[in-house]
């Protein structure tokens, strides 16, 4: 399925969001972006996986994922659903509003019924102010000043826990995975520590992340040396050992396949804008 939101944002809009109804769209990878995305369910059940958890989201329960959280959802086979995305870049919202969200990755269910209708219908009024068809006045201010009373909201209403669904096993193995992006992994080493049929692993592993082992430790390696050219003024040579790879030629090769560019002018661009706002 297109993203067509994610479109709008790759084209240079700081804010975009898209209503999205269908029945098996279970294909999306798991993936991370530079922007903040609330992700909404209108209906339907539908897992969603946030780095090495997973939860079960239903009816108006939300989550919003961090820029740089690899991420992705699916439903049980035949399973109608309707959700809301919601894209939106750091600097359009206030600097403590976005170092709290960056704290939040887990679902948000609205306690109280009026609550959940006020949250909703604040979604909606975003959805329709961000409308390619609208020219009201003030359009940009009034697109803004919506985005960050409905955080608010969703920051403010008392919320239901939703516990992390059980995946002992291959939970761990991929939060060991997060934490050991740097040194050298494989499949065979993976199995013998959790003591695991290798074959077992490898389908469970792309069943939990929609990914095969090696594009998913390449997808963190990438992720973590996208965190480094903002974090720290290492050469690009340094960061590609520092994120575990063996070669700045396969790290090149690797980068673009991922990101679509290289990253030298990556890191150039993010350097710049790290230099613009201190606060990024």
């Amino acid at each position: 399925m297109i993203d067509n939101a994610a479109i709008f944002m790759q084209s240079g809009h700081n804010i975009a969001s898209e209503r999205i109804s269908s029945v098996n769209d279970n294909t999306m990878r798991s993936h991370f972006h530079s922007y903040f995305e609330l992700f909404y369910l209108e209906k339907g059940k539908r897992a969603v996986v946030a780095g090495e958890r997973s939860y079960l989201l239903g009816p108006h329960e939300f989550i919003i994922f961090p820029p740089y959280t690899m991420h992705h959802s699916f439903s049980e086979p035949d399973v109608a659903f309707a959700r809301i995305v919601l894209y939106f870049a750091p600097d359009t919202i206030p600097e403590a509003l976005e170092l709290k969200l960056r704290q939040e990755t887990k679902p948000h269910a609205i306690a109280s019924t009026q609550q959940q209708q006020d949250f909703y219908n604040q979604l909606c009024a975003l959805m329709a102010e961000q409308d390619p068809q609208n020219k009201e006045d003030f359009h940009d201010v009034a697109l803004h000043s919506r985005l960050n009373l409905l955080l608010i909201s969703a920051l403010r209403h008392e919320s239901k826990d939703v516990a992390p669904q059980s995946e002992p096993k291959i939970a761990k193995i991929v939060q060991y995975v997060h934490n050991h992006y740097f040194q050298e992994l494989s499949l065979d080493d993976l199995a013998e520590k959790f003591f695991i049929n290798k074959f077992s692993l490898c389908r469970e592993f792309k069943r939990f992340t929609m990914c095969s082992f090696v594009e998913y430790l390449n997808k963190i390696r990438v992720l973590h040396a996208q965190r480094l050219f903002v974090e720290s003024d290492k050469s690009i040579t340094q960061i590609a050992i520092d994120v575990g790879f063996g070669s700045l030629t396969h790290f090149e090769r690797v980068f673009a396949q991922h990101t679509h560019q290289t990253p030298k002018k990556m890191c150039q661009q993010m350097r710049q804008l790290r230099d613009k706002s201190p606060s990024i």
